[in-house]
């Protein structure tokens, strides 16, 4: 099965977006992870799937208040 850049997917139990670099390797960053976080996967070792996120619900909506950052400021 073939991704394409910036596909989501799902392995090693969490989701990974596929990057721009996965032309002859194939290169995962976790979301929310960090650049030290990038993996290569080998297609035919791991078990590589399409994955999805939810729609947000009622519950995941906020207000401008949500959005500040808690820490003081100064």
């Amino acid at each position: 099965m073939s991704f394409a850049v910036g596909a989501l997917v799902r392995t090693r139990g969490r989701e990974w977006v596929v990057l721009p670099e996965s032309e002859d390797d194939f290169l995962l960053r976790p979301l929310g992870g960090t650049d030290d976080e990038i993996a290569g996967i080998h297609l035919e070792l791991e078990a590589v799937q399409s994955a999805t996120l939810p729609p947000p619900g009622l519950d995941d909506l906020g207000d401008h208040t949500a959005r500040r950052d808690p820490r003081p400021s100064g």
